[in-house]
């Protein structure tokens, strides 16, 4: 099972003189100084690569507002061809399988394939598992592998990537540049969530940031992108995948049981635990339904984890129930109710394609929740209204008001003990992870949040559920962490760029969290949604792919701000 490698220190060494980095690397090693909090702990051992001490800079941006910025390593790896089995999958759990592959590889010509083994380390709630690759190739440039792969379709072994090994090799010596914003408790600053003109759209970190006239700002929740690789894209880009919330109100309802982070939580501070939230609707009469979802289309959820009738469609099972999250997984539901706020946009959606044809029908309310009138159609949001719109059996239901109705809602959002987490000023994100840290220990829950084996079942069995490969891949990461001190840290790692920074897997990101001082950690948004803005500048390196030659800034759903207080 992942744990910590060493004891958490509550106290951490203050950098020497040092340089600010944005557009320039030049740092300098720091000098050993008299202890403060939220830096690395005095000994601490950096968790990646060789071990050696990092390279680091700094610089205060506000009182109580700190940017450093950490590099080390060097990169040993190499671009290769990973070919995949007959089945489509890069990875099998049988190695004979895999020796198989790579055994007609080399009857093919190709003498160099071989077998390249995956460690998924046990966790919380997942079981230890080794996954079995085969690779072909050693080259110093992408274009080098690239005409290996072509070669290998004229061979027969149509179904392959180029691969730079950093993205899985466990030996890898980087390099990584790991950037840190720490808020603490007492800086004059407000942290709270920002999405841009509506939650069904996207904009950059940096466009996000301006408007709120941040100082600094990070990706947040991951969201329904446009993309060639999301075939089940809603229409929508910028849907939140799970919870979002921002100034107390519920924007985005959530994957229920995921970890989220909690800006200015019940109680005070901030928080990361596993979130439920709830809402229903109480009509006239007395009778109760629930609400499926807040501002998405109707009858299909992202990230699953919803209520009713939800279910995943397989090949050999047919639609199997399914009310557990599943991270980048879709569900549907033909028997919906679905709120839209203004937040939304304009108008309402469509219900999902899935449903095409159906009837639906809108409760268009006021601000009250008076209904104003009954319409079978998606159409305007009015200004500081509700629409209900509703499919199926939410149709039927929706169908026993009439003008003139006051309809009740109720929401709660809780952890998982069912204690309430809302306050007036609370800000939420879903997570892009599992929790990485819990009460000063390295701590992952990936079947919690839907990143085990999509047949695992929850609550997951003592013995854990079975792991998908969610843990061994190197990706860049945005990072959320909190000291023992209550001190918010920011933190995003760069990858996909060979010769400045390779990313980190799930278990090496919570040793970053720990080697930074955090009590409790867990990750938001990654990939190309990384971003860090700093005093409206781009402070990091986005990248899209591995063969990406320059920086790309993404898109995004929604952004965690640090703005001055006027």
């Amino acid at each position: 099972m992942i744990r910590s490698s060493s004891p958490l220190s509550r106290r951490a060494a203050r950098a020497g003189a040092v340089l600010l980095v944005a557009s320039s690397l030049q740092l300098t090693t720091p000098a050993t100084a008299e202890p403060t909090p939220d830096h690395p702990a005095l000994g601490a051992v950096f968790p990646l690569g060789d071990h050696s001490a990092p390279k680091t800079g700094s610089k205060e941006l506000a009182p109580g507002v700190t940017y450093r910025v950490f590099t080390q390593g060097a990169a040993n790896d190499v671009w290769t061809v990973w070919v995949r089995y007959d089945d489509g999958q890069e990875v099998t759990t049988g190695r004979t399988t895999a020796t198989a592959l790579a055994e007609k590889l080399r009857t093919a010509g190709y003498g160099d394939a071989r077998v390249v083994p995956l460690d998924s380390p046990a966790t919380a709630d997942t079981y230890a598992q080794t996954f079995y690759g085969v690779h072909v190739g050693s080259y110093a440039t992408a274009t080098e592998a690239k005409a290996l792969q072509e070669e290998l379709k004229t061979k027969g072994f149509a179904d392959s990537r180029t691969l730079y090994t950093a993205e899985t090799n466990a030996d890898s010596r980087g390099p990584w540049q790991i950037r840190v914003i720490t808020v603490r408790p007492d800086a004059q600053v407000d942290l709270r969530t920002e999405h841009g003109t509506t939650v069904s759209g996207s904009e950059t970190v940096r466009q996000l940031s301006a408007a709120a006239g941040a100082l600094a700002a990070v990706n947040g929740t991951e969201f329904d992108i446009d993309s060639v690789n999301n075939t089940a894209f809603m229409g929508h880009e910028g849907v939140p995948q799970g919870l979002y919330m921002k100034n107390n109100v519920l924007l985005g309802s959530s994957n229920n049981g995921r970890t989220a982070l909690l800006l200015n939580a019940a109680g005070g501070g901030h928080r990361i635990t596993e979130v439920k939230s709830r809402t229903w609707i109480t009509a006239p009469d007395g009778t109760e339904r629930d609400v499926d979802g807040i501002n998405r289309v109707a009858g299909q959820i992202l990230g699953c984890g919803g209520v009713g009738d939800d279910f995943r469609k397989t090949a050999s099972l047919g639609n199997v129930p399914r009310l557990d999250p599943w991270r980048n997984g879709i569900c549907y539901d033909p028997n919906e109710i679905v709120v839209f706020r203004p937040e939304w946009g304009t108008t309402t959606p469509a219900p999902a394609k899935e449903w095409a044809g159906t009837p639906v029908t809108e409760v268009v309310t006021n601000g009250n929740w008076d209904v104003l009138f009954l319409r079978d159609a998606p159409g305007p949001i009015p200004a500081g209204g509700r629409v209900l719109q509703g499919i199926g059996k939410g149709r039927e239901w929706l169908r026993t008001l009439k003008p003139g109705d006051r309809v009740t809602p109720h929401t709660t959002v809780t952890d998982t003990a069912g204690t309430p987490v809302t306050a007036p000023a609370l800000s939420a994100v879903g997570a892009g992870t599992p929790a990485l840290m819990r009460d000063g220990q390295v701590w992952l829950n990936p079947a919690a949040n839907g990143m085990a084996h999509v047949a695992c079942v929850l609550p997951a069995p003592a013995t854990g559920c079975r792991p998908s490969g969610a843990l061994t891949a190197r990706h860049p990461r945005t990072l959320a962490g909190i000291s023992p001190e209550g001190h918010l840290m920011l933190v995003t790692i760069d990858g996909r760029n060979p010769g400045t920074s390779v990313g980190v897997t799930l278990p090496e990101a919570a040793r970053v969290m720990e080697w930074l001082g955090a009590r409790d950690a867990v990750g938001l948004g990654s990939g190309g949604d990384t971003t860090l803005m700093v005093e409206n500048t781009l402070y990091n390196r986005p990248r899209d792919q591995w063969s990406d030659t320059a920086s790309h800034e993404r898109a995004v759903s929604n952004a965690v701000v640090v703005v001055p207080r006027s």
